[in-house]
């Protein structure tokens, strides 16, 4: 779930924000085709669209992209099928895609797309109450797909009903398919707590607090011995053949459970540092740099440490919490907190210190935790200082 508050309307009680509710959807055997029609769509004019961009040099605006999506219509009947805006979608999406591209220098070229890929979607947009939840409050009516049975918690199916609805994603996951509801709604901020955290986010350890919170790697061996095993079995099928498919279905399931438990633990740890804390202060990772690593990329790839960050960044947005990050070379695990001494000696794999100044005894983690906090401080202080005439 995410949230963008209405900056207008930032302090207060009760504030506007714009908010996605995911929720879990159990659509027919006909439902599933047109869903996988539309996402194959989907799929099919963002490719023809790209092309035309990258192969015919034709301008990636609104006008011209509307311009050829009205030719493929006429050329391939089947797209008509999809519902109009998110036909339309595609190439906002593709617009968007490629500015990014145009402005970051770390945004890559667009790609096309491939039906390999185990997440893929389609959205559309909500008009004049076509995308609702109807009478029994378990079926959400969506256009060109019909009354599809969803489950979610009875929050956010009451926010839902109380909420106007803007567009929704429909989305296949692993196998599973999920709605993302984007609406209009309103949330309380949690209350001020005037604490500060400084936090420490690393390989060896993937999260360590000044106050002395400290969140170890989760154990997922299981989980992933049995993705490993799953495919091995996929393997050794023919695509497409009974065993084949039973087979993918417990990979996505072994797939599910390993990340369901991952954003279980992710969610838990970030709600309770914003819900304790009022000022949150992070260092500033190099994580592309730091994937380039061939010994450390497997264990990025596993403790997923920018989902961390993302969802300390939403939280602290959504309830008003500063957060803070302090410079890439601030020498955050080689500085004393005790005393202030730089030991530039220390060691990649030194996980505890003493300070040769003044004799502290320092775990590595989470002297460096204490002193993001107090540069984050310390940098707030400087802004503050600046406003003053």
């Amino acid at each position: 779930m995410s949230r963008i508050i209405d900056e207008n309307n930032y302090y207060g009680g009760q504030q506007d924000v714009t908010e996605a509710v995911k929720i879990r959807l159990y659509p027919t055997e006909e439902q599933e085709k047109k869903i996988n029609q539309n996402i194959g769509n989907r799929g099919f004019i963002w490719n023809k669209l790209l092309g035309k961009i990258k192969h015919e040099n034709v301008k990636p605006t609104q006008k011209n992209l509307n311009k050829i999506l009205n030719e493929l219509k006429i050329k391939y009947p089947f797209l008509k099928k999809s519902e109009s805006s998110s036909r339309q979608q595609v190439y906002r999406d593709l617009i968007k895609a490629y500015n990014k591209h145009k402005k970051e220098k770390n945004a890559g070229f667009p790609k096309f797309k491939s039906k390999k890929n185990p997440n893929i979607s389609f959205r559309i947009q909500a008009n004049n109450n076509n995308i609702h939840l109807n009478e029994r409050k378990n079926r959400i009516q969506v256009p060109t797909i019909g009354k599809i049975k969803f489950k979610t918690s009875k929050e956010h199916k009451q926010k839902i009903q109380e909420s106007k609805i803007n567009n929704i994603t429909i989305k296949l996951e692993n196998g599973i398919y999920y709605g993302i509801i984007n609406i209009n709604t309103k949330h309380k901020p949690m209350k001020k707590q005037y604490h500060a955290v400084g936090i420490d986010i690393g390989i060896r350890r993937p999260l360590t607090c000044s106050d002395g919170l400290k969140m170890e790697e989760l154990d997922l061996t299981q989980e992933e011995k049995n993705i490993k095993y799953y495919q091995r079995k996929m393997r050794k099928k023919e695509p497409g053949s009974r065993r084949y498919r039973i087979a993918k279905e417990k990979y996505n399931k072994a797939m599910n459970k390993k990340i369901n438990k991952k954003n279980d633990q992710y969610h838990k740890i970030t709600h309770h540092i914003v819900k304790n804390n009022d000022i949150i202060a992070l260092e500033t990772l190099n994580i592309k740099g730091w994937f380039k690593n061939k010994r450390w990329a497997p264990k990025l790839q596993r403790i997923s440490l920018y989902e961390i960050m993302r969802q300390l960044k939403y939280k602290s947005q959504q309830n008003n919490r500063k957060l803070i990050q302090v410079g890439r070379f601030f020498p955050s695990s080689q500085k004393c907190s005790n005393c202030g001494y730089q030991y530039t000696d220390l060691k990649l794999g030194e996980e505890e210190w003493i300070c040769p100044e003044c004799g502290k005894h320092h775990d590595r983690d989470l002297n460096a935790s204490i002193n993001i906090k107090n540069e984050g401080l310390r940098l707030i202080l400087e802004e503050i200082i600046k406003t003053i005439p």
